[in-house]
């Protein structure tokens, strides 16, 4: 395992600890190196499923730069730029609970192997059944075997 991944659980493990406490939950944690110098990105979003505002991020900003530093365990030992804010719209959904929670709206999915002789299927989401993940395309309901999904998006349209 690379240290960008090794450094973005160890911070999945504080920001969990810690902003769960304060009402947010966290939806995914990004390091990698940009061209401006290393950037730890933290996508959070609220437990009771209300918007992300910018006084949120800048909160949990302040929570996980502070647990941050004073964890003895930090695998950081270089500056970077900590940024944390909404998944937004078109999130990346990562684990089969965010499939059951949201349920009825609009996916895009990336398969690794064909599923109806193809690789992206859109349509709306249906949720879970056992192993598979569900969508209404034009009224037909095609199942993807989870372990089959690359990538998948929520998707939007105005």
């Amino acid at each position: 395992m690379d240290k960008h991944k090794i450094i973005a659980e160890k911070i999945y493990d504080i920001a969990e600890y810690n902003l769960t406490k304060a009402g947010y939950e966290v939806i995914d944690v990004e390091y990698r190196k940009e061209r401006t110098g290393n950037v730890l990105r933290v996508f959070i979003d609220k437990k009771d499923r209300s918007r992300i505002s910018a006084q949120d991020c800048e909160k949990a900003t302040h929570l996980l730069s502070s647990a941050i530093d004073t964890d003895a365990d930090m695998p950081i030992h270089f500056s970077y730029t900590l940024e944390v804010s909404s998944p937004g719209l078109t999130r990346e959904l990562k684990r089969k609970e965010e499939y059951v929670r949201f349920s009825g709206r609009d996916i895009r999915i990336i398969t690794r192997q064909p599923v109806l002789n193809r690789v992206v299927l859109e349509g709306t989401l249906r949720g879970m059944k056992d192993e598979d993940v569900l969508i209404d395309n034009d009224g037909t309901e095609i199942m993807i075997p989870y372990r089959f999904i690359k990538k998948a998006n929520l998707t939007f349209k105005v």
